[in-house]
């Protein structure tokens, strides 16, 4: 599958859309073929990168032990929380944390503290914390080098071999998103059991559209 038939369905859906008062995000689905949903060795979860980020900001949350760190943290992530406030946390608490922020970050010595009190919270949603750098311009660096960064994962798909993720969006040009897709593509071809032999179908939608699929109606 390559970029110009990618660009040409996605010019396509374009075309078809309604004006909105916002701006729609544009979802990539991928169906699987040959694939056991049941067998653990055929589901995955990982991050890729992207040629061309949609997104401008993400929320940020951070453990940290030592206090003046601390400090010098608050404007550069969203919400700091003291390793001694951890405990105190409740489950419905840390549920809430993981749903609300994007990329949860831990000093190294609150990492324990976190794992101890909030690990069978925040681990079955993928939200365990990152270690954060030593400085304050390396978590402005890691927090920057997320915006490029999209989940790619079939563990949430229990009637069907597949999975959806944003890819792009409406603003943006056909050909940054076909790109943007081909590197999710790239990356199945390195993780699926039979690589690439195991996509079946690659369809895009937008926030309001109906499906479309690349090289024909569904």
């Amino acid at each position: 599958m390559d970029k110009k038939t990618l660009e040409s369905t996605i010019k396509d859906l374009f075309s078809k859309l309604k004006k909105r008062n916002f701006d729609e995000s544009v979802d990539l689905i991928v169906t699987f073929k040959n694939m056991n949903i049941k067998n653990k060795d055929h589901r995955f979860e990982y991050f890729v990168s992207i040629p061309h980020p949609f997104v401008t900001k993400i929320k940020t949350l951070a453990f940290v032990k030592n206090k003046q760190y601390l400090e010098s943290l608050k404007g550069i992530v969203d919400k700091v929380i003291p390793d001694e406030e951890i405990s105190k946390i409740t489950k419905k608490e840390g549920k809430k944390l993981a749903n609300e922020f994007d990329l949860i970050l831990a000093e190294g010595p609150a990492m324990l503290t976190v794992g101890k009190f909030l690990g069978q919270v925040l681990s079955p949603r993928g939200k365990m914390p990152t270690i954060m750098p030593p400085s304050e311009p390396a978590v402005k660096s890691l927090i920057e080098s997320q915006l490029s960064k999209v989940k790619v994962t079939n563990k949430k798909s229990k009637s069907s071999v597949s999975l959806m993720l944003r890819i792009g969006k409406k603003s943006q040009d056909a050909a940054f998103i076909a790109e943007n897709t081909l590197s999710v593509l790239s990356s199945l071809g390195e993780k699926l059991p039979n690589g690439k032999q195991n996509i079946k179908d690659v369809i895009f939608k937008t926030t309001m559209s109906a499906p479309v699929k690349v090289g024909g109606a569904l």
